[in-house]
């Protein structure tokens, strides 16, 4: 049985065509830029002069000596310099005075820049090709040992980077293909014959997306600049069904309750969705509960005839109010209302139908014993110890947090936070503290949750305001709790001033003894970024990083804030870095060791590990 021709033979004329129409743009573009670029630079040259300008006389460039020994005061020399008009194509004669300065002016010192932050910024990783190489004309630099920390060059890799005629000629190549000839973006791509994808493909954007974020040069002449740009095949969604709507929206905030933002810099998973749960109350429970109406459309003074001809509800209307029911299915039809926009009452009958009363179940209380919250036990919790355990996603399961369902806080060793998606009566929370106020401590709360008498300090963590009840951590109006500094960013006032080594950070108002001074936040990197960065730290003599713990490090080089400025010494030191858990997540603080006055330098000691030999004066990371 003989196959059919006609399949390959379409694809082969598909082939030629778009190799024909690519090579003659390529030789049309290689015409009209050698005729743009004669153009260009004839417009920029200036025309010869139509006769001599006369200069004013120079003055001899050696000084005259004064009387006393000491050079005269520098005379002016005056000359004329030409202004031409590309314009109006004509030259101005302006005169001008120069100065000969006899003492040079002092050199600046050497400057840096940094991009502040306020909170740390995930990075992981730096790319493993070599975007450039750094100090290409210090031969102090070892650039061989710096290049052996990537496995290739960015330029390698991305033959189309910084190739903007390529760019310009496949662009035009797609869009006489589309639009002349009928071919659609993705048949183009399957021909393989442009150097190009037009089409997205494995996270690399293609030229339909580059193209609506770039100029084009004016080519062809008289071609719109609005019609150079690829327009997809098929017309995107204008909107997503509410399902997905909101698996975006929740995908994109942090629920972190150190975040609460939308994209955040630090947590780059995207949430997970809740998991859905059965509803409990029936609709005449509603009417028991609810005494006060939200409106006069509320379902407690106005009733619906439960016609559901009447009931004139579109389908996207209907779905949002079924995506919300399956999370929160209880949900108060006076708040599902506002949430979905319709009348209370019309909501209440819409629920009824989703969710009809012989479809609740009567869930029996249960007899077995509250389980009690498992305290610090190293044996089951690594998070007590931050130098060997990082922190991990928040865990999302149906069932107990153990082995039988994979809990990745399980297996990380890890207590449930307020992210895991788990009941808030699972065995792997922590139980926070039960500081008060005492009698001893009434007059002077300075020591509220700042002692080992306090579980979350016993085990380095920071108070929980989800759990944490009795010593009001979730108040921030309320100083009673002393171990919520780093998440509420109760820092004290600093500045950044010169110092013995470089610039340093000076304190502007009074501290206590374990008083958060300020947190060293940076850039988020795991150990090959942190050992590939190494030879330019070493090279410049500053090194800004800081281990968190056995993954991660935070690196304040090119990110930070005024902490990146404390310098070091060893005997003198007035503070201290430590790490904590706070809300999920490995922060560090710097603390004073003793109390500090105004004006007073904060300095801690850096470690040994810092120093790779020994220094009587070592420049601190300023």
């Amino acid at each position: 049985m003989s196959t059919d021709p006609e399949p390959n033979q379409r694809f082969i004329d598909a082939q030629k065509l778009v190799k024909k129409v690519f090579d003659d743009l390529c030789a049309e573009y290689r015409l009209w830029k050698s005729d743009y670029v004669a153009k260009a630079l004839q417009q920029a040259t200036r025309p010869k002069p139509a006769q001599n300008l006369a200069v004013f006389p120079e003055i001899s460039e050696s000084l005259s000596i004064g009387t006393n020994g000491t050079p005269a005061p520098p005379s002016p020399t005056l000359a004329s310099i030409e202004v031409w008009d590309s314009d109006t194509e004509t030259t101005t004669e302006v005169p001008m005075q120069i100065f000969r300065v006899v003492k040079p002016f002092a050199a600046l010192a050497e400057q840096e820049f940094c991009t502040p932050t306020a909170r740390n910024i995930f990075l992981g990783d730096d790319p493993h090709n070599m975007p450039f190489l750094p100090f290409p004309e210090d031969p102090s630099f070892n650039h061989n040992r710096y290049a052996e920390e990537y496995k290739g060059f960015s330029w390698e890799q991305q033959p189309s980077l910084d190739h903007p005629d390529l760019e310009t000629v496949v662009v035009e190549a797609a869009r006489r293909l589309h639009n002349e000839h009928g071919m659609l973006y993705q048949h183009i791509d399957e021909t393989g014959i442009l150097p190009l994808e037009l089409l997205d493909r494995d996270g690399m954007r293609g030229m339909i997306y580059l193209s609506r974020r770039r100029d084009f040069p004016d080519w062809p002449p008289g071609l719109p600049a609005s019609q150079k740009m690829l327009q997809h095949d098929v017309p995107e969604p204008t909107s997503n069904p509410p399902d997905k709507s909101l698996g975006l929206l929740v995908s994109m905030f942090c629920t972190n309750l150190n975040c609460n933002v939308g994209f955040c810099s630090t947590h780059l998973d995207p949430t997970s969705m809740p998991l859905t749960e059965p509803p409990q109350i029936r609709g005449q429970r509603f009417k028991e509960l609810l005494q006060t109406p939200c409106g006069e459309d509320c379902f407690l003074v106005k009733t619906f005839d439960h016609d559901q001809t009447t009931l004139q509800w579109v389908d996207n209307d209907t779905q949002l109010l079924r995506t919300v029911l399956d999370f929160s299915p209880d949900t108060e039809p006076c708040d599902l209302a506002v949430i979905c926009d319709k009348p209370c009452f019309e909501v209440f009958a819409q629920r009824r139908l989703c969710i009809p009363d012989e479809s609740i179940k009567k869930v029996k209380p249960k007899t077995k014993p509250k389980p009690k919250p498992i305290r610090s036990k190293s044996s089951l919790f690594d998070d007590l110890d931050t130098r060997r355990f990082t922190p991990g996603k928040p865990c999302r399961h149906d069932g107990p947090c153990d082995s039988t369902t994979n809990c990745i806080c399980y297996i990380n060793k890890a207590h449930c936070e307020s992210g895991c998606r788990c009941s808030r009566k699972c065995i792997r929370r922590w139980a926070g503290c039960a500081c008060t106020i005492s009698k001893v401590s009434r007059r002077n709360n300075s020591d509220i949750c700042r002692t080992k008498r306090c579980a979350c300090f016993l085990a380095h963590r920071e108070c929980d305001p989800e759990i944490c009840g009795k010593c009001q951590a979730k108040d921030a109006e309320v100083t009673i709790c002393q171990n919520t500094d780093i998440q509420r960013g109760r820092w004290k006032r600093t500045k950044v001033a010169p110092a013995r080594y470089g610039m340093g950070l000076f304190m502007e108002e009074a501290a206590g003894v374990d008083d958060l001074i300020i947190e060293y936040v940076g850039e988020l990197i795991y150990e090959p970024t942190a050992e590939s960065r190494e030879p330019i730290a070493e090279h410049r003599g500053r090194n800004y990083l800081f281990e968190l713990n056995n993954t991660l490090a935070i690196d304040g080089t090119y990110a930070a804030n005024n902490a990146r400025f404390i310098n070091h010494d060893a005997q003198k030191a007035n503070a201290e870095c430590k790490v904590r858990m706070v809300n999920g997540e490995h922060r560090i603080g710097i603390y004073a060791t003793r109390p500090l006055r105004p004006g007073e330098e904060i300095l801690f000691n850096y470690g040994n590990q810092f120093f790779p030999v020994p220094a009587k004066g070592t420049e601190a990371a300023s």
